[in-house]
Formats: C-alpha cells, sequence, structure tokens
C-alpha cells in the first residue's frame, strides 16, 4: 500500500493510534468487539500481555529503572492479574479443546505478586505461555523492504514521535524511547509489547488499529534505527 493510501486509509477509519504505555502501564478491560475472529484476537491479547508481564518481572528485578517506569510496570502488571481469570476462561471457552487449567492459576499468580514472588509468578507464567503461546510469525522477522521502511517512517512520525523521540520523564507514566526500547529487547518480546501497547479509538475498543505488516515494518525500523537513513 502507497504510503498516500495508506494515510487516507488511516484518515478514513479516523484511527487514533498510540503507543504511550508501549513500556509502562498500558491496560484496558477485554471487551467483546465484533469480529468474527474475536475469541482468537483476545487469545492472542491474552499470550502478548503473558510474555509482556514476564519481561516486566525481569525489567523489575534488573533495578535500574525511574521509579516512574517502576510504577507503571506494577501498575500494568495489576491491571493484567485482574483480568487475566476472565481471559483465561474465554479462551477456554472459545477454544474447548483445551485442557481447562486449574482453577487457581491465576489465583497463585495473584497470590505470588502480593508476597512479592517473582519468582514464582515466572514459573507459573512460563507454563502459561505454553499454554497460550503468542503468534508472532507475522511479525517477525521485520519487514526490511523500501517500501515498509517509507510506511514505518510515516507511521512513527505522525502517531509515535511526539511522545516517544524526547520523552518527558517528569509525568507521571513516562513514555520510553521505543528505538532503545525495540534494542533492549528479543523480538518476541517487542513485538508482543506492541501488539498490547497500541490502542485505536475508543469505539474499537480493545482492536489493535495497526495491520501486521504494519508491526512488522515498525519492528524493523525501531530495531535497525534507520528512521533518517536511505
Amino acid at each position: 500500500m502507497a504510503v498516500s493510501n495508506f494515510l487516507s486509509y488511516r484518515s478514513h477509519r479516523a484511527i487514533a493510534a498510540f503507543l504511550k504505555y508501549i513500556g509502562g502501564a498500558a491496560f484496558l478491560l477485554p471487551l467483546t468487539f465484533n469480529s468474527v475472529n474475536a475469541g482468537a484476537e483476545e487469545a492472542q491479547r491474552l499470550a502478548a500481555d503473558i510474555v509482556v508481564m514476564l519481561g516486566d518481572l525481569r525489567r523489575l528485578s534488573e533495578g535500574d529503572l525511574l521509579v516512574r517506569h517502576q510504577q507503571g510496570l506494577k501498575e500494568r502488571i495489576e491491571g493484567v492479574l485482574a483480568y487475566m481469570p476472565l481471559a483465561v476462561r474465554s479462551a477456554e471457552s472459545n477454544f474447548p479443546d483445551l485442557k481447562p487449567l486449574p482453577e487457581n492459576s491465576t489465583e497463585r499468580l495473584r497470590n505470588s505478586w502480593a508476597a512479592g514472588d517473582l519468582n514464582a509468578m515466572r514459573v507459573d507464567l512460563t507454563q502459561l505461555t505454553e499454554r497460550f503461546p503468542f503468534s508472532y510469525a507475522n511479525l517477525v522477522p521485520p519487514d526490511q523492504r523500501a517500501a515498509a521502511k517509507n510506511m514505518a517512517r510515516q507511521l512513527h512520525e505522525n502517531y509515535c514521535a511526539a511522545c516517544h523521540d524526547n520523552p518527558d520523564l517528569e509525568v507521571s507514566r513516562p513514555a520510553w524511547s521505543l528505538y532503545n526500547l525495540a534494542k533492549s529487547l528479543e523480538h518476541v518480546e517487542f513485538a508482543a509489547r506492541l501488539y498490547v501497547g497500541v490502542r485505536g479509538e475508543h469505539m474499537m475498543a480493545m482492536e489493535n488499529p495497526l495491520k501486521d505488516m504494519e508491526m512488522s515494518a515498525l519492528i524493523a525500523l525501531y530495531k535497525n534505527d534507520y528512521a533518517n537513513v536511505d
């Protein structure tokens, strides 16, 4: 899709995509939206949230974050833990072939968090990744074709640069430099963060407004830092 057509398409759908909390406290309750693939989308978002939560636990353990960034990570973890029982039940109802998890699985995660037992959380979350794997085949490896580079540059300039190129570290939930974040993470974790960190307008509920090819192009942009390179 040409960049001009792409921007017209964005205007037509009135999408106000933003990535402000991609590394911080992004969280919305998982509302049902009209889609034949709603069940798969919900399961994919749950899988991505699990990957991101594992990454958040690792980053909290490293202890080298700003206090405001730490608080953002904690708030997101608590938000995901709050909706996880519902999300797991929804995934199991949409995919009846799945063997149900023990009833106390998500409760055990919440108890471990309350007790500050991050190691126990990692064990349980790792098991959940095996049950609800994040599907990233359409996102990784990143799309590095010339047309994708141009599209990613436009996306970043229009929707991301204002908050992320020079993050304001004095606000309660500071944005992150997407270039620095991408370079510090494995492809899969960054893809998961991009997947759950992007929101459309409120009318779109939980639907991610970016297509797979657009997210793949953005991953290549941030990983390779060719924003100003031809």
